[in-house]
């Protein structure tokens, strides 16, 4: 052999390995690119396929949707009043007109929601007898509701048929106005033109007493 002919088969021999390994790095490059495809730019990227995990949150619980009433029906008036600057203060008077006693004269209650600046409120009640055209307050104390953005804890309703009650479900605060805690209900009657406490019942635990109406 001569060594034109050994030179003819090394150089093939180098030019066939040369071919070899850039088809396998051309391999590797274009294997790397598909797993890239869809990613985004950073650490800790995204396929586009890819839902990033979900984040624990502390979320409030929702508003209450329960909706209540508190039975006296359609009010004879309504006033508004502005808040002051804090967006505290009497935000509106309903006045209603019932007969209580059943002594065929109309007696009064009237309704308040103060408001405190924040997302809680009470209503407050005052009951009034009409004796001789003119109004007594016979309000016993405790007649107003304890409101909560999420959770009431004390609700007041009027039942006037067959005879005039009132019935108030309250529960304590405990922690937080969300930390649902044992209720209690109370009802009360008028009786010789006086509104007396008649019956004091255990409810379940609950955030929200406007539920155990």
């Amino acid at each position: 052999m001569t060594s034109n002919q050994r030179g003819g088969i090394t150089f093939n021999i180098l030019l066939a390995m040369l071919i070899i390994i850039i088809g396998i790095l051309a391999y590797m490059l274009i294997k790397g690119d598909r797993t890239r495809i869809g990613r985004t730019i950073g650490t800790g990227g995204y396929t586009e396929h890819q839902t990033p995990p979900a984040r624990p949150q502390n979320r409030a619980p929702a508003p209450s949707t329960t909706t209540f009433n508190d039975g006296l029906g359609q009010a004879e008036s309504s006033t508004q009043y502005p808040l002051d600057e804090f967006g505290a203060g009497l935000a509106q008077a309903d006045v209603f007109r019932r007969d209580i006693n059943n002594d065929g004269r109309p007696d009064r209650i009237t309704r308040r929601r103060v408001e405190n600046g924040t997302a809680h409120f009470t209503y407050e009640y005052t009951i009034e007898l009409n004796i001789d055209d003119e109004f007594v307050d016979i309000t016993p104390d405790g007649f107003n509701t304890v409101e909560g953005a999420q959770c009431a804890l004390g609700k007041l309703r009027f039942v006037f048929t067959p005879a005039f009650q009132v019935i108030k479900i309250s529960r304590p605060w405990n922690e937080t106005w969300t930390t649902p805690t044992p209720a209690k209900k109370d009802t009360f009657s008028i009786i010789q033109n006086q509104i007396h406490h008649i019956d004091s019942a255990a409810m379940p635990t609950v955030c929200d007493v406007a539920e155990l109406f």
